[in-house]
């Protein structure tokens, strides 16, 4: 991936026809060229959601959740030139009377530490949350880091400063606070999942296969965290792994995370199993025809067809 260094604020809004806004709470995920999510928060009331990028190239964003139906995308090329880019990301709503926002009712996997946290810490944690809804990122990470004075063992603040801090690009400080969480908790299937992914950014796939193995233990049917696990396994040269995992992100809803099937193929290819990797290519270009990895996956099955051609006598 060709890639320059910048600082660019990207936009999006997420709407539905006559640019109506889909409004808060729809979670937005940017993903790189090479399918990994670099970035993820949720909308404001307007529909809109706000990322910072250190590295140029070509984005897909994904909008999902409650009031949406499926998962919407949309693509944007970073120059190095740019500043701020506006992206609009059209969705398709859901079935009058599911307009309404959810919270997940499935309690974390708490520590000891969080039994203890203090009212004031708490409070700040709060009123840090609400600000994040609201794509407030510095005063958001103001309560965050308040939150951490008061209870210096809040493993979930830790976590959410990491977030914020990784949104305003202050990545050691990100990269900072997510330790600290993981430190704090070996259950923190967040805090392992957003290090891990920045460990994949930095190259080092071993240790963000570790944290990601973590990950799943507390979420084990979680998508983004297979999809990662998933990169990890091809770059460590863990074919039959990335298989496997690939297998396990297909049996569950996976629309926007097609990657998978790239990585699979390459897997088989590696193997000597054309067949194989052919049906994973294929796979791919039916969920997501015009995803970022579509067109070296068409690259990729001209080579297998070009492959399995007689030789001219």
């Amino acid at each position: 991936m060709s890639s320059h260094t910048t600082s660019v604020e990207i936009i999006v809004r997420v709407t539905f026809q006559n640019d109506r806004s889909a409004g808060d709470k729809i979670r937005v995920e940017i993903v790189n060229e090479t399918g990994v999510p670099v970035g993820e928060t949720f909308t404001d009331s307007e529909g809109r959601a706000v990322f910072r990028l250190s590295m140029g190239g070509t984005y897909e964003i994904r909008a999902s959740g409650i009031p949406i139906k499926g998962t919407a995308t949309e693509r944007v090329r970073v120059e190095d030139m740019d500043k701020s880019r506006t992206v609009y990301v059209r969705a398709t709503p859901q079935v009058e009377g599911t307009a309404t926002a959810t919270k997940s009712t499935t309690p974390p996997v708490t520590s000891a530490a969080e039994l203890k946290i203090p009212g004031d810490a708490k409070k700040a944690f709060n009123k840090g949350m609400e600000l994040w809804e609201h794509n407030n990122y510095p005063k958001a990470a103001e309560q965050f880091e308040k939150a951490v004075a008061i209870y210096p063992e809040y493993d979930t603040a830790f976590n959410n400063l990491g977030v914020m801090y990784y949104q305003m690009g202050q990545t050691d400080k990100a990269r900072a606070a997510f330790e600290r969480s993981v430190a704090l908790n070996d259950k923190n299937a967040d805090g392992d999942r957003n290090l891990a992914r920045m460990l994949i950014h930095d190259r080092n796939y071993t240790r963000a296969q570790d944290l990601l193995k973590k990950s799943l233990v507390v979420e084990p049917l979680n998508t983004v965290t297979l999809t990662l696990m998933c990169v990890t396994e091809i770059q460590t040269g863990d074919d039959n792994g990335a298989v496997a995992t690939a297998r396990r992100v297909h049996q569950l809803p996976h629309e926007g995370y097609a990657l998978v099937h790239e990585i699979a193929g390459q897997a088989y290819e590696h193997a000597g199993q054309p067949q194989n990797a052919r049906i994973e290519y294929e796979i791919y270009l039916g969920e997501s025809p015009n995803g970022p990895e579509a067109p070296q996956v068409r690259n990729a099955l001209a080579r297998l067809t070009a492959a399995s051609r007689p030789t001219p006598q």
